[in-house]
């Protein structure tokens, strides 16, 4: 892979895994807010900032395939 493409890629890989982070942290305050009292909606939204943490994660690993390319 030429490195002009890698550049690209992990350009855009970059954007995705800095929007998984800020959904995550969104879902986390939301899970933590005192506002909302339904322990249900805790939860899911707790799954939630799981869930992104987890394609954060998922990204993470395909940057790192992209920068281990030849």
């Amino acid at each position: 892979m030429d490195n002009a493409l890698k550049h690209k890629l992990l350009s855009e890989f970059e954007t995705m895994k800095t929007i998984e982070a800020d959904a995550h942290d969104f879902y986390r305050k939301a899970a933590d807010d005192p506002i909302v009292t339904d322990e249900v909606m805790r939860c899911r939204f707790q799954e939630i900032a799981d869930d992104e943490q987890h394609h954060t994660e998922l990204v993470e690993r395909i940057m790192n395939l992209i920068r281990n390319c030849t």
